[in-house]
């Protein structure tokens, strides 16, 4: 589409939407079309519209990005309701989802729950699909549902926890379970809202950087094994916990950036609580 064709377009689905917008999903940038028709970014990004500091658990603009085709979701503010539709276009061979929102009143879709169950059930269907259980961390499905096809200054790093297998067979599974949701909560208290923590594996993380300066990222990693180190159990005071660390900082999400991050992850663990990154 040209242009013109986007600034028709929109003015069109105004008079039938309460929003809408176009959304470059890989910055998670929101656009207005002056009235020349130019593209123009607005000062702040496509999910403050939600109230939120980071991108949607279930962002569907992404998916509808990467299979760019249309889909629908309910988003919530406070316990309002809205229906989001995310539909992929290009503008001028540039790649863009427009999305259109419309504010639902209708109680006959809430049925005897109400509203705000109504909003409290989906959101908590986002969580159950996207948050593993056990550490409260995103799960494997969200980076691959989310994360993956997007193109964005995203630096990584894999973590893994050193002989894991090891203090499963010493001290039990549940205290094998302990350990992992105290590194991710160590691991999560020295990252920023724009970052995320995946658990990738039984005791893998995924750690995504966004827009992280060099010297930033390898001091970022550094204290995250040091946190990590500090962990002491109430139940088993007497284990000590340690990370390997391997991190690639370099703009991009391709799985060439994911296996040398675990390339320098197999050599973080040689040594054992070690962080090696580039």
């Amino acid at each position: 589409m040209t242009k013109t064709e986007v600034k028709e377009l929109m003015g069109q689905l105004k008079i039938v939407f309460d929003i809408v917008r176009l959304v470059d999903v890989t910055v998670t940038t929101q656009y207005a079309l002056d009235g020349q028709g130019e593209l123009i970014p607005e000062p702040y990004r496509c999910y403050a519209v939600w109230n939120k500091t980071s991108r949607c658990e279930n962002c569907i603009s992404a998916k509808a990005f990467a299979q760019k085709g249309k889909l629908t979701k309910f988003e919530f503010i406070g316990h309002e309701v809205y229906h989001v539709v995310a539909m992929y276009l290009e503008v001028e061979d540039v790649p863009f989802v427009l999305e259109m929102v419309s504010h639902i009143t209708d109680e006959a879709l809430f049925g005897a729950y109400g509203q705000s169950e109504f909003a409290e059930t989906i959101n908590s269907y986002n969580r159950r699909l996207y948050v593993d259980p056990l550490t409260g961390a995103y799960n494997r499905r969200y980076y691959e549902d989310q994360l993956v096809a997007l193109e964005q200054d995203w630096s990584a790093a894999i973590m893994d926890v050193d002989d894991f297998k090891g203090i499963n067979d010493t001290y039990g599974h549940p205290v094998g379970d302990l350990a992992l949701k105290a590194i991710v909560r160590a691991a999560l208290s020295c990252v920023r809202s724009t970052d995320t923590v995946v658990r990738y594996g039984g005791d893998e993380f995924l750690i995504l950087f966004h827009n992280i300066p060099r010297d930033i990222f390898g001091a970022r990693l550094e204290t995250i094994r040091q946190s990590v180190r500090g962990i002491v159990l109430e139940e088993c005071p007497e284990l000590r916990l340690s990370v390997s660390i391997g991190g690639v900082c370099q703009a991009g999400m391709g799985q060439k950036i994911l296996r040398r991050a675990d390339e320098l992850l197999y050599q973080a663990k040689k040594e054992k609580n070690a962080v090696r990154w580039e």
